[in-house]
């Protein structure tokens, strides 16, 4: 794996903003060819409406839940103290809430050909599960245990050192 070189704060931050910009302007152009296509080419249903404020939910709480992650903190001059936390970093949080954006826009414009593509918005439920079951119940479960079993001569052998220890004090 090749290592990479570490960002300095002020170009976390630049990073942070237009992956928020990027992000929230997916979002909302996503939901306004939802709405305006209800709205003026077909008759949607109570049940179109109430998914389609379901997945602007999950949008909106995402891209707000970005905002704070990467909430920077400025000095009296302007400079970046600290950026907060990477939004692009593969392994941090900030990675999910781009998925569910993703997810959710991708599940937007497929419901605009059928209502069945809000059937999509089940994924985030078996997401959450798969990663909470794969990551942390199953080693939590097939862990060995902390300590180690020694046998009677190891434990022997050990007892016999703190005992000199003891006496070479």
């Amino acid at each position: 794996m090749v290592k990479q070189a570490t960002k300095g704060q002020k170009e976390i931050y630049e990073e942070n903003q237009k992956t928020v910009t990027t992000y929230s302007v997916a979002s909302t152009i996503s939901m306004a060819i939802y709405y305006s296509s209800c709205m003026f080419l077909s008759q949607c249903s109570s049940t179109d409406y109430v998914f389609f404020a379901v997945s602007a939910l999950v949008q909106i709480f995402a891209i707000l839940f970005m905002k704070s992650l990467a909430k920077a903190k400025l000095d009296d001059k302007g400079h970046v103290l600290d950026a907060g936390a990477d939004l692009n970093d593969p392994e941090a949080f900030g990675e999910y809430c781009k998925d569910a954006i993703i997810l959710t826009v991708i599940i937007q414009i497929i419901s605009l050909y059928s209502t069945y593509g809000f059937l999509l918005l089940l994924a985030f439920p078996g997401a959450a599960t798969y990663k909470f079951v794969a990551g942390f119940l199953l080693p939590w479960l097939t862990a060995g245990s902390d300590s180690d079993e020694m046998d009677d001569k190891k434990q022997k052998k050990l007892d016999r050192r703190r005992e000199k220890v003891v006496y070479r004090r």
